[in-house]
């Protein structure tokens, strides 16, 4: 099918068959989600090469990127929502200066993180990492910062390209620079000899490059989501404190299930530092499937919030519930590829410099058993999060993924830990008790929100 202009999706996506809008949006998003998964998978195998205490600094330290990308990303990401609702509603000059609104905010954030570098051993001891993280950990940590900063570009003209229906442009590039990223990280871990600051490195690099591809397309002037200098720093008022009201639950609730992982990552460290490493890997592998039909779960709520802008509130609600059966068939197809690889890419993971660690893989393996199990229920509560995030209902997902995290994860882990001896069981337990637990509130919240937006439907039809 021809690549849209911005004028045709908007009518696509407010008149469209949804299960094939829902496919044409979502099928390069998955596509792009499981390269992501996959090329994450061997930048952990080339950590594995270097050692276990490698390999779990990788993933302690990831989790706290992800908390610093968490802040932008949401701002992003709850900003959309009101220029999708613009866009939807073909109000353009307000969409235009919503988006530039947003430029300015990720501008202030960036300059704020700057300030993090100078200070990151303080910050990585004042969260108890463990020391033996912290030596290896710090110089990772400073040039992820920067990374970060140059993420928040990619993110913003990734959501633009979303929102315009033009998902298959953001697939090929982003597979382009995994590729790259991929082929420096070899030639520095395998062909220099290098550690994992180098990773680091090789990820800052890629996402520069990324950002030279993406700039250009911001600055088209023919474009309704085109950055405008003359207005990031002079705005419109109230518009700023609209966006960030909508974006801080969802900057907070991505940071905050970011540090629950980070306190997760800490108390499975008390069973020794390799667990940390085992639960990662666990969830990078698990990560293939959920990550795949959550390509699909997210093509969706651009297409919610641009219906409901547009006062298709029935339409909204339909796509919500295609794009369960949408998720929920993708979780069937990616589980069962995924059981028939998962003790090859085990193993894969078990071996380093010294050969297979039979013990590690082993541990991982337990974890792995449990934590799979999860991918059906991530499938349900991921097509009901984007439901409510396309909404702009950011408050409930903040308050849903707070009772994942701080209910049905880590307290469950606490418990666990006095029952089961066995640390990767009970890990494992833990994934499956918070992902598959935290799609019964979702699922439920979802259909009452349903049930008003058709009553409200039917109050505004003439």
């Amino acid at each position: 099918m021809k690549k849209l202009s911005e004028e045709e999706f908007r009518a696509y996506s407010l008149s469209g068959n949804l299960f094939s809008l829902i496919i044409r949006v979502g099928t390069p998003l998955a596509v792009f989600a499981l390269f992501n998964c996959l090329f994450s998978l061997l930048d952990t195998i080339m950590s594995s090469h270097l050692g276990k205490i490698d390999v779990s600094t990788v993933a302690y330290m990831s989790q706290l990127r992800m908390i610093l990308s968490a802040m932008g990303s949401g701002l992003i990401t709850g900003s959309m929502i009101l220029i999708n609702r613009a866009y939807g509603a073909g109000d353009s000059e307000k969409a235009n200066m919503l988006m530039n609104t947003l430029i300015r905010l990720i501008l202030l954030l960036s300059a704020i993180f700057l300030l993090l570098i100078p200070s990151a051993p303080m910050i990585l001891r004042l969260i108890r990492t463990p020391e033996e993280f912290i030596a290896e950990g710090t110089a990772y940590f400073r040039i992820i910062v920067v990374a970060t900063i140059l993420n928040f570009i990619n993110l913003i003209y990734i959501n633009v390209e979303k929102a315009r229906g033009n998902t298959k442009a953001i697939m090929v590039l982003n597979i382009m620079t995994m590729i790259i990223k991929l082929g420096l990280s070899a030639l520095f871990i395998y062909g220099l000899g290098k550690g994992i600051s180098f990773i680091a490195l090789a990820t800052l690099i890629t996402y520069f490059l990324f950002a030279l591809y993406a700039l250009p397309h911001l600055f088209d002037k023919t474009s309704i989501f085109c950055i405008k200098p003359t207005l990031v720093f002079r705005g419109r008022k109230g518009y700023a404190k609209n966006l960030v009201n909508i974006s801080y639950p969802v900057a907070v609730e991505d940071s905050a299930f970011s540090l629950g992982k980070v306190v997760v990552n800490s108390m499975a460290a008390q069973y020794g530092a390799e667990m940390v490493g085992a639960l990662g890997i666990s969830n990078n592998i698990s990560g293939i499937a959920s990550n795949f039909e959550n390509g699909f779960s997210d093509a969706s709520s651009s297409i919610i919030s641009q219906n409901y802008g547009a006062k298709r509130y029935d339409r909204a609600v339909k796509a919500y519930l295609t794009n369960i059966a949408v998720t929920f068939i993708a979780s069937l197809l990616a589980m069962t590829i995924l059981y028939s690889l998962d003790d090859i890419l085990i193993r894969i993971f078990a071996t380093s410099r010294t050969g297979l660690d039979q013990p590690f893989m082993a541990m991982i393996k337990r974890v792995f058993i449990y934590d799979s199990l999860s991918c059906f229920g991530i499938a349900f509560n991921g097509a009901g999060m984007d439901f409510l995030l396309g909404l702009g209902k950011t408050k409930i997902t903040l308050f849903l993924n707070f009772l994942k995290i701080f209910v049905l994860r880590i307290p469950v882990l606490f418990i666990l830990q006095h029952f089961i001896d066995d640390g990767a069981t009970a890990l494992g337990v833990m994934m499956m008790i918070s992902n598959c637990g935290g799609a019964i509130p979702t699922t439920l919240i979802c259909v009452s929100v349903a049930r008003k937006l058709k009553a409200q439907q039917v109050q505004s039809s003439p």
